[in-house]
Order: structure tokens, then C-alpha cells, then sequence
């Protein structure tokens, strides 16, 4: 297991151990926690920007009823 060292100032070190124990949380599970929560983002708005780049191609949209029928589910 790796090790990562991390300098804060006192201000975001205060705010840090304010923010994890409201959560009953360690620091290293917070700062853990919203790094892969700023990965999972970054993924997000990928998937988004390729997804939104398709549909710009051809703008047709389905309802989930219209869906639906054509899968014969209703």
C-alpha cells in the first residue's frame, strides 16, 4: 500500500477535521472519499459530452412510452 503526504494549511486542516468528524469519518477516508468522487465526475461529464455529441448528430428523442411500445413492454 502506497503512502501520500499532503501539506494544509492550518485553515483547510481545521476544515478537513471539522468535515470528518461531523461525518464520523478519518481525514484519509475524506480526502479518499472526494478524490474518487472527483474521478467519478471528470467519468460523468465525459459520458455526457459524448453522449451530447451523438445526439447533436441526429436529434431524435423517444419517449419512455413511445420506447415502450416499440420494445412491445406496454
Amino acid at each position: 500500500m502506497a503512502v501520500l503526504s499532503v501539506r494544509l494549511s492550518d485553515a483547510e486542516y481545521k476544515a478537513l477535521d471539522s468535515f470528518a468528524k461531523a461525518n464520523d469519518i478519518s481525514m484519509n477516508k475524506a480526502i479518499k472519499d472526494a478524490f474518487f468522487e472527483m474521478l467519478e465526475d471528470q467519468y460523468d461529464l465525459e459520458a455526457f459530452d459524448k453522449a451530447y455529441a451523438e445526439y447533436l448528430k441526429d436529434p431524435v428523442t423517444y419517449s419512455s412510452e413511445e420506447v415502450a411500445k416499440k420494445l412491445g413492454i406496454l
